[in-house]
C-alpha cells in the first residue's frame, strides 16, 4: 500500500528519484546527515529551496549555469567541478558509467556520492552569492 502511495503521489519527485522503492529505502542504510537529506530529498540548502520560501531572491546558482537544484549540483555546477571529478572518477573506477542516475548513487555509489556530498559547502556557496549581490 506505501509504494502505491509512493508511486501515486505528485510529492517527493526529487526523493523519488533518489528512492524509487519504500522497500528499497527501509532496506538501505543511508548516512543521514542534514546535507545528505537536502540534496535527496530537495528540502534545504539549495537556492532552489531558499527561493521557495523567499529567503532567497532568486534561485540561480552562483556559477550560472542553471536554477541551483540538487541535480544541477550532482551533475551541472562548475564550482563543483573538482568533487564531481572526484566522484565521477571513484565511479568510474568501479565499472560504473558517468552520468549515471540518481537510483544509482543511492543504491551502488552511496560512498562516493556522499563523499561529495559531504565535500560541498553549502555556506560558501551561499556567502558567494550574497556577496555577488552587494558588488
Amino acid at each position: 500500500m506505501w509504494q502505491r502511495q509512493w508511486e501515486s503521489t505528485n510529492k517527493g519527485a526529487v526523493c523519488g528519484s533518489f528512492l524509487p522503492s519504500v522497500g528499497q529505502r527501509l532496506q538501505s542504510n543511508l548516512p543521514i546527515s542534514p546535507e545528505f537529506t537536502a540534496i535527496v530529498s530537495g528540502h534545504g540548502k539549495t537556492k532552489s529551496y531558499l527561493h521557495r520560501f523567499g529567503i532567497v531572491d532568486n534561485q540561480t546558482c552562483p556559477c550560472k549555469g542553471g536554477d541551483q537544484t540538487p541535480e544541477h549540483l550532482i551533475y551541472h555546477c562548475d564550482f563543483l567541478e573538482t568533487q564531481k571529478g572526484v566522484m565521477k572518477q571513484t565511479i568510474q573506477k568501479s565499472g560504473g558509467t558517468w552520468p549515471t542516475t540518481n537510483k544509482e548513487l543511492i543504491t551502488k555509489y552511496v560512498g562516493p556520492f556522499t563523499t561529495f556530498i559531504n565535500s560541498i559547502n553549502f555556506n560558501i556557496l551561499t556567502y558567494y552569492y550574497f556577496i555577488r549581490q552587494i558588488e
